[in-house]
């Protein structure tokens, strides 16, 4: 409050312009008026004169005036002119009229009514040269429009040409008035004008003194307020009272409205930054569940990424087990074909039975237990089709592992909210592919049971096959020779056997078939879960990373709320 201004203060800018402005004022309105009371007072004497001499010129004779001469002071023409002059004079009240002649070149009195000693004589010289009153001599009126300070007084002297009655000039008559009462007046006015010029600056000094400390006070007011707001801790709810009823006062309440104002925003910023301050906070906890959300995501991730390998694992397992399947079928048809072969073989030879009855009995017993050795053997691999139902059985485990951990997954992206919509749709692609591949597993147990069936009905054949052939060849061969009709319907029968063997296994090649497509499908699906759930992980990882950032983002905007309230707490804002 106490600290000084840089330059004039506002109170000595207007009092200094202010005073100048008045002095300048009064001084150019005295001046002014003394200018044209002046003016005015000498136009006064000047149309004085100028009447005078014109009355006066109309009461005498130009002729009589031009025929006088030096020394006819005492005719009667010259004193009735004298007479005449004084009577002008007194009754116009002049100070001197006088007539003028002129003679060669030169001015000279003629008639001269002064009264005192020193009246001019008829020819005495005039003070003015007949050059300046040449205009007057051709017939022109001279008026000095200004007062004359000569020897004899202050004086306005009018000359006025005098005709004779033939127009021609024939004398001039002077008339001066006497100005010095007007030049008295004049300094009197002017004092007076010093005087009251004076009293008035004076007394507008005080009266602008007085009104400029009323505004300068309301000012100091303002800023004493001004000062009380800046360093009284902020204080809003203060008021400036001025109550000038000048622009003072709606100044002040500007600025109370502008407190108001203030105050009223400086309330919406401290309640915006306590709402600021909570919403920080709910996101920080927020973001942290979201971060602990997407560890345990990233676990389930990882558990459902080792579960897809172990699928994979399983699933190259019953491909290679399929894969033996299908090559032992595949033989196995090899031979049914072969036997059919053969079947044909002994149905033509049957008509030899009697010539070859022994070398046949042995070649027979030598195939027979060569056959029997042979389908032994591929019934025993066939037998290896139940590998597949232990598969199966494997693979719809993890099918329903999967599905327990997508669900986890599912319940896990819920929990994590917005952040987890991704996930969700992941987590419930990958429980659709595992129902699919449970589905898959299901079907291949199917066909597996069919496989497994028809082996058994295959081995069944076989086994009354070989019982057969052992009980033909063996026990009846040497009945060979008596019943080559019923060995021909036999080899018709055992070819007939053949044929349907050779279609289960036709069957059981295709049942094999669908299922390696299956299972390729299965891998196929598997594997892009793998890389789903990889996928997924990654971008756990990342979203873990962007979490992150978003927890010190907002670690960060909970601490500009806390500052922004803390400077908010320094203004006062209610009382």
């Amino acid at each position: 409050m106490r600290r000084k201004t840089r330059r004039l203060s506002i109170k000595a800018k207007i009092f200094i312009v202010t005073n100048l402005l008045v002095v300048f004022a009064i001084c150019f309105t005295g001046f002014d008026f003394y200018r044209r009371m002046a003016k005015n007072m000498i136009e006064m004497g000047v149309e004085q004169a100028r009447i005078a001499a014109r009355l006066t010129v109309l009461q005498l004779d130009g002729e009589e005036i031009a025929g006088l001469k030096a020394g006819e002071e005492g005719l009667k023409t010259y004193q009735r002119i004298l007479s005449s002059l004084r009577e002008m004079k007194q009754t116009c009240g002049m100070a001197y009229l006088y007539t003028l002649t002129a003679d060669g070149g030169q001015v000279r009195y003629s008639v001269d009514a002064d009264e005192s000693d020193g009246q001019a004589a008829i020819g005495d010289l005039f003070e003015d040269s007949y050059s300046e009153l040449q205009p007057v001599f051709e017939g022109e009126e001279h008026i000095q429009e200004y007062i004359d300070h000569t020897k004899y007084g202050d004086l306005i002297t009018a000359y006025v040409p005098i005709r004779d009655k033939e127009g021609r000039v024939c004398a001039v008559l002077g008339s001066d008035f006497d100005a010095s009462e007007t030049v008295q007046i004049m300094e009197d006015t002017k004092v007076r004008i010093l005087l009251i010029g004076g009293g008035a600056i004076l007394m507008a000094l005080l009266v602008l003194n007085f009104l400029i400390g009323g505004i300068t006070k309301s000012i100091r007011d303002v800023n004493a307020k001004l000062y009380e707001l800046a360093h009284n801790e902020g204080d809003l709810t203060q008021k400036l009272k001025v109550r000038t009823g000048d622009e003072m006062e709606l100044m002040a309440d500007n600025l109370n409205e502008l407190l108001r104002y203030i105050r009223s925003i400086m309330l919406n910023i401290s309640s915006e930054s306590e709402e600021l301050d909570q919403s920080a906070s709910t996101v920080a906890v927020n973001i942290t569940d979201a971060g602990e959300n997407l560890l345990d995501i990233s676990a389930t991730m990882e558990e459902m990424s080792a579960a897809m390998e172990e699928t994979t694992a399983s699933m190259g397992q019953i491909n290679e087990s399929v894969e033996k399947v299908y090559r032992r079928i595949d033989r196995i048809t090899e031979k049914a074909e072969k036997g059919n072969v053969s079947a044909q073989r002994i149905a033509e030879k049957a008509r030899d039975v009697h010539e070859n009855a022994d070398l046949e009995q042995k070649n027979a017993w030598e195939k027979t237990q060569e056959m029997k050795a042979t389908v032994n053997e591929k019934i025993e691999g066939a037998k290896s089709v139940n590998e597949i139902n232990l598969l199966t059985e494997n693979i719809i485990a993890i099918t329903e592992q999967t599905n327990l951990l997508a669900l986890n997954a599912s319940i896990e992206a819920a929990r994590a909210g917005d952040a987890g919509k991704g996930f969700a749709v992941v987590a419930g692609e990958i429980g659709k592919l595992a129902s699919d591949s449970a589905d898959a597993a299901v079907r291949i147990k199917q066909v597996s049971g069919s496989v497994i069936a028809s082996v058994e009905g295959l081995a069944g054949e076989a086994e009354r096959m070989i019982q057969f052939m052992d009980q033909t060849a063996m026990e009846g061969y040497h009945k060979l020779l008596s019943a080559s009709d019923d060995y021909k319907k036999d080899a018709e029968e055992i070819h007939e056997v053949m044929d349907r063997f050779a279609e289960d296994s036709e069957s059981l090649k295709e049942s094999i078939d669908t299922i390696k497509e299956n299972m390729g499908a299965i891998t196929i699906a598997v594997e892009e879960s793998s890389r789903g759930v990889v996928n997924i992980s990654e971008m756990s990882s990342r979203l873990s990373d962007g979490i992150k950032d978003i927890e010190s983002k907002a670690t960060e905007n909970k601490q500009i709320a806390d500052r922004l309230e803390s400077e908010v707490h320094r203004f006062k804002l209610s009382k």
